[in-house]
């Protein structure tokens, strides 16, 4: 939406030139209906004000609608027709408006030059960041899986499902939640997902039931972590390869509840966690290996919720995802739940510890758009 606020005036003059040709594209992509469309096209209305009363219409929609309209824009029937469209973009790329943060207060990052695939080179050992400038940034997967076959509904998921989709859209990517998927819809969307052509980064959110190692489909059947970032491996995606990935897995692992240690003894003997071979992705599970995550049926996950909040205040400041997944993994430790021990009869206390690894080559900056 900031992108079309800031460039108004210019859109404007750009598409004034022949208004009738973006409206029949804007109805046919949906973002107004027949309705609106006939409003908008009333004869003998200056060609800038036809415009200008879209981008309002658009603009009122919300960041959904504007990043639609902002992705077709960006096609090459209109490129094609506005020549000067390209000079939207390119403003957005370097305007000091837009909310780019400055990597050079940040300690020994820099952004020197690109590589083949457009993505920014660091030198020497210093560390950068990748690019997160494509309108929209790339696509955002949420699969929610509430109802189960024989497995208990996860009552309080959508709220989880709400949140991530308002946060990942003000971030700039274009959303698509699925409900209730069973294994092989998940698998089959996820491979539809891998054959797209992508932006800047893409982000998958999965809120089911999981095991060790699996995370369930709404048919109670078993769907391994390898299928999830399979089809998004560079052998199998190529217009990902040396872009992040990011994966936030909101699902148990397990059966066992952390018990509360005091600080001194806070260790983890767990067992090795092996890490894609494949580099730039992202993976942020709730809970660690073989234990419960914890889920209020009134307002969502402790994890999911965390995320989005801390996600809400560190991408304003310019905050690395490695940054803001360190203080989900604070505030979300400090977090306990009193629950009956099945064993024992008795009522403890519980903990969670989420657990992010990664593959990630460059810091991983979240940009408003």
């Amino acid at each position: 939406m900031q992108t079309l606020r800031e460039n108004k005036t210019l859109i404007t003059e750009i598409l004034s030139a022949d208004p009738e040709f973006i409206l029949q594209h804007v109805q046919q992509a949906k973002i107004v209906n027949q309705r609106e469309y006939n409003n908008l096209n009333v004869t003998g209305h200056p060609p800038e004000t036809i415009i200008i009363n879209l981008l309002d219409k658009v603009m009122n929609k919300g960041t959904e609608k504007c990043l639609d309209f902002v992705t077709l824009l960006q096609q090459p029937n209109i490129i094609d027709t506005y020549s000067r469209m390209e000079e939207v973009f390119s403003n957005n790329l370097t305007a000091p408006s837009d909310h780019t943060f400055s990597t050079g207060t940040r300690g020994p990052y820099t952004t020197s030059s690109t590589d083949t695939t457009g993505q920014a080179v660091g030198m020497s050992s210093e560390v950068c960041q990748y690019r997160m400038t494509s309108l929209p940034r790339g696509h955002c997967l949420i699969i929610n899986n509430v109802h189960f076959i024989q497995m208990g509904e996860r009552r309080g998921s959508d709220k989880d499902a709400e949140v991530l989709k308002d946060v990942f859209q003000w971030l700039g990517f274009k959303v698509t939640v699925l409900l209730d998927q069973t294994a092989v819809q998940a698998r089959e969307e996820l491979k539809r997902f891998g054959d797209e052509t992508h932006g800047d980064a893409f982000v998958c959110c999965v809120l089911s039931h999981g095991g060790k190692g699996v995370i369930y489909g709404t048919d109670d059947e078993p769907i391994s972590t390898n299928d999830l970032f399979s089809p998004f491996k560079g052998t199998n995606c190529s217009t990902l390869i040396g872009k992040p990935k990011a994966f936030f897995i909101q699902a148990c692992r397990g059966k066992d509840t952390q018990d509360r240690v005091q600080l001194e003894a806070d260790e983890n003997p767990g067992h090795q966690i092996y890490i894609p071979a494949d580099a730039d992705f992202l993976f942020a599970m709730a809970t660690v290996e073989d234990y419960y995550s914890f889920r209020i049926p009134t307002s969502g996950s402790w994890f999911i919720q965390t995320l989005c909040k801390q996600l809400k205040q560190g991408c304003p400041r310019g905050d690395d995802i490695l940054t803001i997944l360190t203080q989900v993994n604070r505030d979300v430790s400090q977090m306990d739940d009193r629950y009956r021990d099945k064993k024992s009869g008795e009522y403890k206390r519980a903990k969670q510890m989420p657990e992010p690894k990664y593959t990630l080559t460059k810091r991983l900056v979240p940009r408003l758009w």
